[in-house]
């Protein structure tokens, strides 16, 4: 282990630091703590009580982040759970603290290496959010949909199986709901959130029977989810009401037209020919009151549906950003992994911490958006290189400098250049003029006035 106060190596079990002579005891009682946490997380995870094991692995991580057999247990729990992205969080963590020896390694590449099953976690993560966000927003049979798709793309995500289950409650589908948290439960067995909603069925089963009703019972049937296989890739089509709508709208006015042109003539009364005439009339103005009504309904129903439409896309935008965030964030722990660290930072850097819900998220954010000053160096030296062959490719190499650190000013100097070598004049008067607002008092500075005057005096 190493000394908290010098940062030195130590043995595990040294009671003093060798190197500073620092206590430590507290140290050693403190790993003790964590290691403890660490085997009741363990014995909770072997009879699946995944949430209790989650909570008592992060008391053990309390004690030491820097213990490696909890964080990569973490990760294991939150990959059997559905949550592939917390897993890979835990597991690039405790990468990044033990870089030799450690099973995280496997873990990652065993992941990383099946690209199915990559595109089918951005694809669930994709349909989640937005059949939250419908659900929030009140459509519930749009959720449902979308959800179901969830399972069959994931079928261990636990989060998912338990809105469902929540929605079925809440259609008072009760057996639906109690198939959804069967599956749940099998997969973390003390789950609060699921035990809860069990109850919520048994209580509600239990009152429909006390009032007399009986629950029609169904011949037992295969699960429709339970041989499904994740798929590559699904475009999502957006469905509308509207046509169904203006179908029965159509549908109920030419019955009420067939139904004031047709009854007259098939009603043969017997008193005079002025009482007939009376009737047909007073039918007229009934149908026309009718008709007139459901062009008023047809309006306030066209409205509506605008409403919902607008409702679901405005849902839709913010559940696309948030799946857009977390796909940068996938790409961008590849290219970590590959030990590509500017590329990684590149492709966060249009996204901002609040656009992510978890905290390992965000962690995992923060761990690979942050660039060494030494990284960036050898970037823009790399560009230089480039320069003498091509402006193209050195001008690609100054864009991800600028990305992580947008002001370097050496980059920006750079960036005139090349454009100046490609005839772009007022592009290269563009970035001469970024450096020098930079700091004006800088050897880059100068050589861009330089540059800068040059170029005006060609004009």
């Amino acid at each position: 282990m190493r000394c908290p106060r010098c940062d030195a190596n130590v043995n595990d079990g040294a009671a003093r630091c060798n190197f500073c002579g620092q206590d430590l005891a507290i140290v050693q009682y403190v790993r003790r703590i964590s290691n403890t946490y660490y085997n009741i997380g363990l014995e909770k995870a072997e009879v699946r009580d995944l949430s209790g094991a989650i909570e008592t692995l992060k008391k053990s991580l309390q004690f030491d982040k820097r213990n490696t057999n909890a964080r990569n247990l973490l990760g294991l729990i939150y990959y059997e759970m559905g949550e592939t992205v917390a897993a890979l969080s835990e597991w690039v963590l405790s990468k990044y603290m033990q870089p030799e020896g450690n099973a995280a390694d496997y873990y990652i590449n065993t992941v990383q290496k099946n690209q199915t099953a990559l595109d089918a976690t951005n694809q669930t993560i994709k349909k989640y959010n937005s059949a939250l966000a419908a659900a929030q927003a009140g459509n519930e049979d749009l959720a449902i949909i979308q959800l179901k798709k969830v399972v069959s793309l994931n079928p261990h995500f636990v989060r998912a199986q338990q809105l469902l289950a929540l929605l079925y409650i809440n259609d008072k589908d009760y057996q639906k709901a109690a198939k959804c948290l069967n599956r749940a439960r099998r997969i973390d067995f003390n789950n609060t959130t699921t035990l809860r909603y069990m109850q919520e069925v048994g209580d509600q089963t239990a009152n429909a029977a006390g009032k007399g009703t009986t629950v029609a019972k169904k011949a037992p049937k295969k699960d429709p989810l339970a041989n499904v296989t994740p798929v590559g890739t699904y475009k999502e089509e957006k469905r509308s009401l509207m046509p169904f709508v203006q179908i029965m709208i159509g549908i109920i006015i030419g019955i009420a037209v067939c139904f004031v042109l047709i009854r007259p003539t098939l009603q043969k009364g017997t008193g005079s020919s002025g009482d007939q005439f009376s009737d047909v009339n007073e039918q007229l103005s009934v149908q026309s009151s009718q008709i007139s009504t459901l062009e008023k309904e047809k309006k306030s129903l066209d409205e509506q549906i605008d409403k919902l439409n607008k409702q679901i896309e405005k849902a839709d935008s913010a559940a696309q950003k948030k799946a857009d965030s977390y796909e940068k964030l996938l790409k961008g722990v590849q290219y970590y992994m590959a030990n590509e660290k500017i590329k990684a930072a590149v492709a966060v850097a249009d996204c901002k911490k609040s656009d992510f819900g978890t905290e390992e998220a965000k962690e995992l954010y923060t761990t690979i958006g942050n660039v060494s000053e030494t990284e960036i160096s050898s970037l823009v030296r790399q560009g230089r290189n480039q320069m003498n062959t091509s402006s193209n490719e050195a001008l690609k190499i100054f864009k991800q400098v600028l990305a992580v650190d947008e002001e370097n000013q050496e980059a920006m100097f750079y960036m005139g250049r090349c454009y100046q070598n490609l005839n772009k004049n007022s592009k290269a008067e563009k970035w001469y003029e970024k450096a020098i607002a930079v700091n004006d008092t800088t050897t880059f500075a100068s050589q861009a006035e330089r540059y800068l005057a040059q170029l005006r005096d060609e004009q």
